[in-house]
């Protein structure tokens, strides 16, 4: 998949794969930021990326998403990732988190923060699948609400 790519689109990669968060800001978006989840996915690791609004725009949004791992945030990962930035606003669930404006020169700052909040022992609860009789021989996975 990454044979498709750009010397710049395999360097971005690259960099992102040794500070843990994803500068998406490019045209082929959506393809690299697929590559990267997959990485994160095979390592167990959240998926954290920034990218701009627009072209020329000040803004940017930042994203954390847990769903590559087997972990969901817990309320003290919620609040601390929610206290990362006070005055932007934010939209937290268990499994992802999205700062949707962000000016530019603090955007790679959160991004890293984010990514250390998410994975700081304490901020996550593990989600295991737990077996559940259905019927007399027969058993059932049931992943917890």
């Amino acid at each position: 998949m990454e044979d498709t790519f750009t010397g710049r689109e395999r360097s971005r990669l690259r960099r992102a794969r040794e500070s843990g968060y994803l500068n998406a800001a490019c045209r082929s978006h959506e393809a690299i930021r697929d590559a990267h989840s997959f990485w994160c996915w095979r390592l167990r690791l959240p998926v954290v990326w920034f990218e701009r609004l627009s072209l020329r725009s000040r803004y940017g949004r930042v994203q954390v998403d847990l769903f590559t791992t087997p972990n969901v945030l817990n309320e003290k990962g919620e609040a601390e990732l929610r206290g990362l930035c006070d005055r932007l606003p934010v939209s937290i669930s268990s499994h992802d988190v999205t700062w949707p404006r962000v000016p530019l020169h603090q955007i790679e700052e959160l991004a890293r923060k984010a990514l250390r909040a998410a994975l700081r022992a304490g901020n996550y609860e593990l989600t295991e699948a737990t077996r559940i009789p259905v019927a007399d021989n027969v058993l059932s996975w049931k992943i917890p609400a």
